[in-house]
């Protein structure tokens, strides 16, 4: 059989302009970009990847540039020998090269998917066809603001909701006392994310609240790299401790903090670890540590379908994540991920990442373009 070759690569940075939200009252309004990257086959297949970047002030272009300089390492290149293009592109000099190599390996698996015309989880391990997602809330304004979050999140179908608080360590303490007290008749599943912005003493003093209210996991109570205080915090508490995922998205830290039990499940974004080939390296060795995958899923359709076809390829992942209220980051999106009656999600059986883009409604919100051709 004749090679499958990328014949043309084109990079777009989309920037919505739907609100802007955060997650930590030490954040402004953050702008979350879509960089896209569009690769044209030589069978006919157009593959597709989107990673989502959060910046505060403007709209990220370094993600983009990354992917730019990316690019013509995979131009031309075997589209189907994944494994060997993921080899290349890590050893490369490109700043940011865990996104590009990321976004590139994901459309190349997108493009191999949609040339044997099955969706992506099925060639990846198709190893169930839906999963149980949790709600993920973004910073709000008042205690009764996520009270009111929490209960429209329920009426929507999921059964587990992640709260991103104020991150001030005494507001935090009196918003979780406030949701224990008023969903205690409730069978939710809760969770708490506070951004690396506790020092040791609040994140024990705040675990050991969470433990006794039962809630699922403590995520990012110190920042990723202090891996000394993550050992002793997972040490000391019932609950899983999970760091936040981003800073440090390499396999062999990931393992290696595992190894020390300094968290409880490893985390990791597939648009940021290194595609499916990356996220696949982290799952076997979480794995073999007896612990579970907590996927990220923030971010626009495109993103939030990459975690998703990996997470049904992958019994030991968790729930996954969903960025909610979900309108906005359906943006330019033909096909959409949403909950259920009874909380779960599931992709579209389409092709690849199962995901259609509007593309003359994404045109006016291109702020960035560049493209590859031999």
């Amino acid at each position: 059989m004749p090679s499958v070759i990328v014949e043309r690569i084109e990079l777009l940075a989309i920037g919505p302009d739907g609100e802007r939200v955060t997650w930590s009252s030490h954040l402004g309004p953050v702008y979350e970009a879509l960089i896209v990257a569009r690769l044209s086959l030589s069978n006919g297949v157009e593959a597709i990847a989107g990673t989502t970047t959060y910046t505060e002030h403007e709209f990220d272009r370094t993600t983009f540039h990354a992917a730019a300089l990316m690019a013509p390492f995979v131009l031309e290149r075997d589209a189907f020998d994944t494994r060997a293009a993921y080899a290349d592109m890590r050893k490369r000099y490109v700043p940011l090269g865990h996104l590009a190599t990321s976004l590139f390996d994901i459309a190349l698996h997108d493009g191999k998917a949609k040339s044997e015309d099955l969706p992506l989880y099925r060639v990846l391990g198709n190893a169930r066809h839906n999963v149980p997602a949790y709600a993920s809330s973004p910073l709000l304004p008042t205690d009764q603001a996520y009270v009111d979050y929490c209960h429209d999140m329920l009426k929507l179908g999921y059964r587990a909701i992640k709260i991103h608080p104020y991150c001030v360590f005494d507001d935090d303490v009196r918003l979780v006392k406030h949701l224990v007290e008023e969903f205690a008749e409730k069978e939710t599943k809760f969770s708490l994310d506070v951004d690396g912005m506790y020092s040791f003493d609040q994140a024990l003093r705040m675990g050991k609240t969470l433990d006794e209210a039962g809630w699922e996991f403590f995520e990012a109570p110190l920042p990723d790299t202090d891996l000394s205080g993550y050992k002793r915090l997972a040490d000391a508490l019932d609950l899983d401790v999970i760091c936040g995922g981003n800073t440090l998205p390499h396999p062999q830290l990931i393992e290696f903090a595992l190894e020390m039990g300094a968290w409880d499940r490893s985390r990791f974004d597939v648009t940021g670890i290194g595609g499916f080939t990356g996220a696949g390296e982290v799952a076997e060795l979480t794995k073999a540590h007896g612990k579970t995958c907590e996927v990220q899923g923030w971010g626009y359709t495109l993103t939030q379908a990459a975690n998703l076809h990996f997470m049904l390829a992958h019994l030991h992942c968790t729930n996954f994540e969903q960025a909610t209220p979900f309108q906005k980051y359906e943006f330019g999106a033909r096909q959409v991920i949403r909950p259920d009656a009874n909380g779960f999600v599931r992709p579209s059986e389409l092709p690849g990442l199962g995901v259609e883009m509007d593309w003359d409604r994404i045109e006016p919100f291109v702020y960035a373009r560049r493209v590859f051709s031999p």
